[in-house]
């Protein structure tokens, strides 16, 4: 549900309510602050919604405008009657959600900007780390933090006993170990690792600019659940790629990269999507990690999380062909 425009007058929105009405689109109408207020129920018809919105615009007294005028009426009244008023909890949501302040609009990015901030403070040795001063200043680097060695993928050697480094090699990447001990919280905690104030920065910028965006088009509980897989499919990469000492938000970034590409190019009318000259500079940044000009890097990581963006953006597309073929 998004907002698609409003009207000073109420005749003028219930004829244009009753306009897309009859055209098969589905909306809701509602005053706010003396103004009235056209909703899109569905996001899917945005496109459709938006080229009949010019037609009213350009010529709200057309005839076929007008009469569809006893259409929006039916609408207002059936959004009078005792069934529709119990929408009233969701709707109130759906005005927060579009008032911009952060815990509606895009909480689950804001926490997840909190916690990589508040890890890199708690879990850098400062004082080591100012002597080298600059963007390139060390973080992540306190050996004395107990919080540090609960993030990484796997358990760090120095939490393992003398005989059990005789039984386990703690560099060779082992998730079932992590299951087993129950430590499920490190297939996703590496992203909130960064070693550098450089690291941090870029990854915080792209996830305030494009995170923010996809949160608020898509819903908080589709992003979750997109940083979730992309997090857990890019740290597993870098696992078996170069073991177990990695972090970053990195691969979580690539892969709303991925998706947003993908979804601009399938799906635009889920408003999300990147302009060209970005997915360029995206693609050859990572292709400048994956040579070793930058140092070293989690390359699997960027591409594991890229690849995965990729697939779930184009998931729309793909099952409608599986249901069409």
């Amino acid at each position: 549900m998004r907002e698609l425009h409003q009207l000073e007058q109420q005749p003028d929105a219930v004829r244009l309510a009753g306009w897309l009405s009859r055209n098969s689109i589905r909306v809701r109408v509602e005053q706010e602050d003396g103004r009235w207020v056209i909703w899109l129920v569905d996001d899917a018809q945005k496109e459709t919604a938006t080229g009949l919105l010019q037609q009213f615009l350009s010529d709200p007294q057309a005839a076929q405008i007008t009469a569809a005028e006893l259409e929006g009426r039916k609408l207002l009244k059936q959004q009078d009657a005792p069934e529709a008023r119990m929408n009233t909890a969701a709707s109130r949501r759906l005005k927060q959600r579009w008032s911009g302040v952060w815990y509606y609009t895009f909480p689950a990015t804001a926490i997840l900007i909190g916690l990589s901030i508040l890890v890199v403070a708690v879990t850098t040795d400062w004082r080591s780390s100012f002597q080298e001063g600059g963007l390139f200043m060390p973080t992540c680097n306190d050996p004395q933090s107990r919080l540090l060695s609960k993030l990484f993928i796997q358990t760090p050697p120095e939490e393992y006993t003398a005989i059990e480094l005789l039984l386990v090699d703690p560099f060779r990447p082992n998730p079932l170990g992590v299951l087993r001990r129950g430590e499920i919280w490190r297939f996703v905690t590496p992203i909130f690792l960064h070693f550098g104030v450089l690291h941090i920065l870029f990854n915080m910028q792209w996830m305030w600019g494009l995170g923010r965006w996809i949160e608020f088009t898509r819903g908080t509980s589709r992003y979750v659940l997109l940083v979730l897989i992309t997090a857990v499919i890019s740290n597993l990469a870098q696992l078996y790629w170069s073991g177990p000492g990695f972090g970053g938000m990195s691969g979580v970034v690539f892969g709303l990269i991925g998706y947003a590409w993908m979804k601009g190019r399938t799906a635009p009318e889920d408003g999300i999507g990147l302009p060209q000259d970005q997915v360029v500079y995206s693609i050859f940044f990572l292709l400048i990690c994956m040579s070793g000009a930058l140092g070293p890097i989690a390359n699997a990581a960027h591409l594991g999380g890229f690849l995965t963006g990729i697939v779930l953006g184009l998931r729309k597309k793909l099952w409608r062909q599986v249901r069409g073929g």
